[in-house]
């Protein structure tokens, strides 16, 4: 008799489960269905050229109130400068920072050129100076850009360093009345010239400005959102609690992450201008930021910081170098260049010679395309926001290619395009 009971309920559920998975492709066939009928509407000759997308933050719930920035909700935000665009353009977002004081022209080419693909830019605008104003940089409070910017559906968050100076910052972050006036500096000059939020690299800071570093964040993250505003934060990249580059320490990774819009891990410098040499990004140190990042933040923020540059050691130092800047080393040395696929400790990807010059033996990194590839990879394996380019300017056209190809193939954007259009359950 018991057997006989036990028959009789696996056949319920296997009817049962029969009907979930029959249901499921119901559903599924349903969604594709109406995203294709979205796609095909887009190209229909009767809509207009410049009607908006809807805003998926509205679009739902009327009564909803538009949100600042993207959450696990609402991975795509609409740009209130042009509403037609809707972000990320790809399955991710894609950033970039951008000089203005120094190969601009290089720079704002390279803008220019993949605009279409850049969802938001970071020009290198502020340094906070020690008693907590603001200093404009060459190139700062440029109107054109940020209409230019806009006009491409591209969001204008300046960068704001502190000189990379680890003495420049307690004074004002360690005083809460300083710390508040220089917050509403800062979103002062936000709403003076139209920008769409801000990005803070503070890089190198003493571990004792841990607590008056996070505070700072927390208070700017709030001033901006007030104002409908975007935060962005420059991290330093490590794998565990204790390690990572100086100034690590002082970046509390889990509360900062908890109120920041973009949470943009430096994942680069592996070998650096003051160490030996090697590879600058290997892929399986990227893929270990990641993974401990995970565990302290949102993955929806997470943005992996992508190397457009290479390092030439001679010696102990070393100078940071573009791919243009490469290939002519490479055409006067005539070097013989090698792929150093994978290490001991993994997938490495990474590119290098060695030539040698009137001051010595040089030994030259940077990333292949197969980097950025396998790092496009490791950001849509990871389900992670996006990722942020240093820097704009003499870069590989490969490594937009890539972008382009990979980004557009990724699975999850075909998903989060039909989800997006979905009713709340």
């Amino acid at each position: 008799m018991g057997h006989l009971c036990y028959n009789e309920k696996k056949r319920t559920r296997v009817k049962v489960e029969r009907a979930i998975r029959i249901g499921s492709l119901v559903l599924i066939g349903i969604a594709l269905i109406m995203a294709v009928g979205i796609v095909l509407s887009y190209g229909n000759n009767d809509t207009p050229a410049n009607s908006p997308l809807p805003d998926p933050t509205t679009a739902t719930n009327p009564g909803r109130s538009p949100l600042p920035s993207p959450t696990n909700d609402t991975i795509y935000t609409v740009n209130s400068h042009n509403p037609g665009f809707v972000h990320p353009k790809s399955g991710r977002y894609v950033a970039a920072w951008m000089p203005t004081e120094w190969d601009t022209d290089n720079a704002r080419a390279s803008f220019e050129a993949n605009a279409d693909y850049i969802d938001e830019i970071s020009p290198v605008w502020y340094e906070m100076r020690s008693n907590g104003t603001l200093r404009a940089l060459g190139g700062s409070r440029d109107e054109t850009l940020v209409q230019a910017a806009h006009q491409a559906g591209v969001l204008v968050l300046p960068s704001i360093t502190n000189g990379f100076d680890p003495d420049r910052t307690g004074y004002t972050l360690r005083n809460p009345e300083r710390r508040s006036r220089f917050v509403q500096r800062i979103v002062e000059e936000v709403l003076e010239h139209d920008y769409d939020g801000v990005d803070i690299d503070f890089e190198a800071m003493p571990t004792s400005e841990r607590e008056a570093f996070t505070a700072f964040i927390r208070e700017l993250a709030a001033a901006l959102h007030n104002e409908g505003k975007i935060l962005a934060v420059a991290l330093h990249a490590r794998t565990g609690d204790s390690d990572g580059a100086a100034g690590a320490q002082a970046q509390d990774w889990e509360a900062i992450g908890q109120v920041v819009d973009r949470f943009r891990i430096m994942t680069y410098d592996y070998h650096w201008r003051g160490g030996g040499a090697g590879p600058v990004a290997p892929i399986y140190w990227v893929e270990d930021v990641i993974e401990y990042a995970k565990t302290q933040v949102d993955p929806a923020k997470i943005q992996v910081g992508i190397p457009f540059y290479g390092y030439d050691w001679v010696g102990g130092e070393s100078s940071g170098v573009t791919w243009a800047e490469i290939q002519e080393t490479i055409a006067t040395y005539q070097p013989e260049v090698h792929l150093q696929e994978w290490g001991e400790e993994g997938e490495v990807s990474e590119s290098w010679f060695v030539y040698s010059a009137r001051d010595g033996r040089h030994e030259v990194w940077f990333s292949s395309q197969r980097s950025m590839e396998a790092k496009l990879d490791l950001v849509a394996r990871h389900d992670l926001a996006g990722i942020a380019i240093w820097r704009l300017g003499g870069e590989n056209p490969a490594y937009w290619q890539a972008i382009r190809e990979r980004l557009t193939r990724d699975p999850y954007e075909v998903l989060r395009s039909v989800v997006r259009y979905l009713p709340d359950p």
